[in-house]
């Protein structure tokens, strides 16, 4: 495993308790796979915040192939694939222009494989604060499609988008 290239943080502006790694252009929100971490629409990762509106801290790292799991420090982990098109998979936020950080998929397009990690969502929950206590870790790697897996879940944050499990029998 090599790491390629590592960035932040970079200073993210978060609305609607959300934030996205999608290609510019993509405008398909609606997701085909639902996570409380993270969902995806096949094309892009929907990112789920704890805080309504305002700034989260967000790292990158860009690897040959999957990083080895370090969910130590962090709250929530999941990971899930994507389609890139275009070869430009960036962080991209709603309404507000993009951090400044570069292109997530140097390779070009193709599948990737996305482990987003997560901590501090229940710091500020539903707040709108401009530099929040939220930290986010997207690892980035080429790799054949796998669903949307979680690896770690522990704040409440997540709890409230979980959804409950079925009563035995139903």
């Amino acid at each position: 495993m090599t790491l390629i290239a590592r960035h932040g943080p970079a200073w993210t502006y978060i609305d609607y308790h959300q934030f996205f790694l999608m290609e510019p252009g993509e405008q398909d929100y609606s997701p085909e796979e639902a996570g409380a971490l993270i969902s995806t629409t096949g094309e892009a990762v929907i990112v789920h915040t704890g805080i309504a509106n305002g700034d989260v801290a967000v790292h990158v790292e860009i690897h040959d192939h999957e990083p080895l799991v370090d969910d130590a420090d962090w709250e929530e982990v999941a990971e899930a694939s994507l389609q890139v098109e275009e070869g430009t998979l960036m962080v991209r936020c709603l309404m507000a222009d993009p951090p400044d950080l570069p292109v997530l998929t140097p390779a070009g397009p193709g599948l990737y494989r996305v482990r987003a990690h997560g901590s501090g969502r229940d710091t500020a929950y539903d707040g709108c604060v401009s530099r929040s206590e939220e930290v986010y870790l997207f690892q980035i790697w080429a790799a054949p499609y796998l669903p949307l897996h979680v690896l770690k879940q522990t704040d409440l944050c997540g709890r409230g988008l979980r959804r409950p499990a079925s009563p035995a029998g139903e």
